[in-house]
């Protein structure tokens, strides 16, 4: 619902703008919009017709088109803060990272969606210790941005900081916190700090108190797994898919549980039903890749991993399956490159694994001796990194 103080000041040609843009009807926005630009007299006052215009362009993806509006709407402004917002996202939708962070580093106030927004195109220019600072002050914003806490976790911020501004923001919302966000920050640090163990307790403890949460569950499957505790892992999957069976996140990792079955139609199965539910993200073409490696077709597994890759260039899994199916193909030098970048996106004991073999492959052992030494670095406790040694 549209509120008094938005739409105080507008023409009534701007609130129908307004109207068919809320109803999706862009092409028609547009029209209304350009033809209220047409007949402004004092340049001034366009920069809400050029805004509309280009929030069209934007929900139809013409992301060029859309910037060129909002860079003409934000001369026009005291606080472009917003626009250059959207110029960033737009930027960010074409690959430009880089110049979508030099935008949004030159706005005068920056929201929580603004600061999200930073620190993920400061992730895709490779500026972790950036990302970390805005990831903070997001949280420092609110605690409730558990997203951000998730980032600090992956990228090994100190968490006492992040649990200093985790009692930030819960200060900053003047007002009780009716989830346990210190309790899930904790768990985030230790699942990210390969400590499984303590990590899967952590998450047990707090599915007890949220029973059917499937962000919860998502993190027990993927640490049963870890721990290779395959049967009860695939439960659990099973279980998520039952709740929701539209759920999508780490789907490609159940799969590589019935790769490793040989349940070559269930992955079938599932590899439909994900590229049915969304064809846009790289999970349906991972568990796609997976059912045609479970069929020793590496060729075309290698395929549908570059297509998830192409999708998604951040997501970890992606980069370890095609390692998996390259060393398989006998290509370990191809594999380690493949490994190495998995574990540079998340470090975890999978990855170096892989790494081990590939060295072991080529016979490299003191690199590969390396690699297991790290392993343990990075995870002390877990039985796979000490068990890497002993290759």
């Amino acid at each position: 619902m549209t509120s008094h103080k938005q739409t105080e000041g507008l023409t009534p040609l701007q609130l129908e703008c307004k109207a068919l843009f809320k109803a999706k009807q862009y092409r028609s926005c547009e029209i209304v919009a350009q033809m209220e630009l047409s007949r402004i007299e004092d340049a001034a006052k366009a920069a809400i017709p050029l805004e509309l215009i280009g929030d069209c362009a934007q929900a139809t993806q013409q992301y060029r088109k859309a910037i060129s509006y909002f860079r003409r709407a934000a001369v026009l402004l005291f606080d472009d803060s917003r626009l250059r917002w959207k110029e960033a996202q737009c930027l960010s939708q074409l690959g430009c990272a880089m110049e979508g962070a030099a935008v949004l580093e030159r706005t005068k106030t920056r929201s929580l969606g603004m600061l999200m927004t930073l620190g993920h195109l400061y992730l895709a220019s490779d500026r972790r210790s950036d990302a970390v600072n805005v990831f903070l002050q997001a949280v420092q914003m609110n605690a409730y941005a558990l997203e951000a806490i998730q980032w600090l976790a992956i990228l090994n911020a100190d968490r006492n900081i992040v649990m200093d501004s985790v009692e930030a923001g819960m200060l900053h919302k003047n007002q009780e916190v009716s989830l346990p966000v210190i309790e899930l920050t904790s768990a985030y640090f230790l699942q990210h700090h390969n400590q499984t163990s303590s990590a899967l307790t952590a998450y047990l403890k707090l599915e007890k108190k949220f029973p059917h949460n499937i962000f919860i569950l998502l993190q027990i499957a993927t640490l049963q797994l870890y721990m290779s505790n395959e049967t009860a892992a695939e439960n659990t999957f099973q279980r998520i898919r039952h709740i929701d069976e539209t759920c999508m996140e780490k789907m490609d990792e159940y799969a590589s549980l019935l790769q490793k079955k040989g349940a070559i139609e269930e992955l079938n199965r599932l590899a439909s039903e994900l590229l049915e539910l969304d064809d846009k993200r790289p999970e349906p073409w991972i568990v796609l890749a997976l059912y045609h490696y479970a069929r020793r077709d590496n060729e075309k597994a290698i395929a549908f991993v570059d297509k998830a890759i192409s999708l998604d260039t951040r997501h970890a899994f992606s980069h370890r399956v095609k390692g998996s199916v390259l060393l398989a193909d006998n290509a370990p030098e191809k594999a380690a490159a493949s490994f190495f970048h998995a574990n540079e996106l998340s470090r975890d004991v999978a990855s170096y694994e892989g790494l081990v073999e590939c060295y072991l492959a080529r016979q490299q052992y003191k690199e590969a001796v390396c690699m297991a030494r790290e392993a343990i670095e990075i995870a002390p406790r877990d039985c796979r990194a000490v068990t890497l040694v002993g290759l």
